[in-house]
């Protein structure tokens, strides 16, 4: 399961289950939010040089899944809509320390328990929605997604001790199982 906690709620996949058409809608945005956190990470540390070259790739592969989301939402007949916001992520952002170099180790952590917690949502969605082109889908970005939790871990470590990256993990970690405990199962991502 990554770094993370604890797993979903049953309830979750339950409500998720029952409305796809919400959970792809905050799919797309997900995948538009964690492209755009790319871009801010190469905004905010223009100077760290591997940092900026993994971003490059991240912030490519997140704009492809969210043209292949939006596209689906398209074939089955659905509309977007706009972007209410993810109370789950918004938690987790206000966990990240104002002072650096603790910001930017935070930044990296929140952002690769993100990509853990879809991860997880994925694998989920591939083993449990009726629609079998949706489950398929959802199967094929689990190694995606984990691949994204590893990058922000490995540049982590590139830039900090493994023993602060690795205690600092675990303290998210258990905040954001918090945050998971309470969320109230809508059917969204992050929900």
């Amino acid at each position: 399961m990554l770094c993370l906690k604890i797993s979903s709620q049953a309830r979750w996949i339950e409500n998720a289950q029952v409305d796809l058409h919400k959970i792809m809608v905050d799919h797309a945005h997900c995948e538009k939010k964690a492209a755009a956190n790319g871009m801010a990470l190469i905004n905010r540390y223009p100077d760290r040089d591997l940092l900026v070259q993994k971003m490059f790739d991240l912030v490519d592969e997140e704009m492809e899944h969210f043209r292949h989301v939006y596209d689906m939402i398209r074939e089955r007949g659905w509309t977007s809509k706009r972007d209410p916001g993810d109370s789950y992520a918004q938690a987790l952002h206000k966990l990240i320390r104002k002072n650096e170099p603790e910001r930017m180790l935070d930044h990296l952590l929140v952002a690769a328990l993100i990509e853990a917690r879809s991860c997880e949502r994925f694998r989920i969605l591939s083993e449990h929605i009726p629609d079998e082109e949706l489950a398929r889908f959802y199967a094929s970005l689990l190694a995606s997604e984990a691949g994204h939790y590893r990058i922000f871990c490995d540049i982590a470590h590139l830039y900090y001790p493994e023993e602060e990256v690795r205690s600092r993990l675990d303290e998210l970690a258990e905040s954001e199982a918090e945050i998971v405990r309470n969320l109230p199962n809508e059917p969204m991502m992050h929900g």
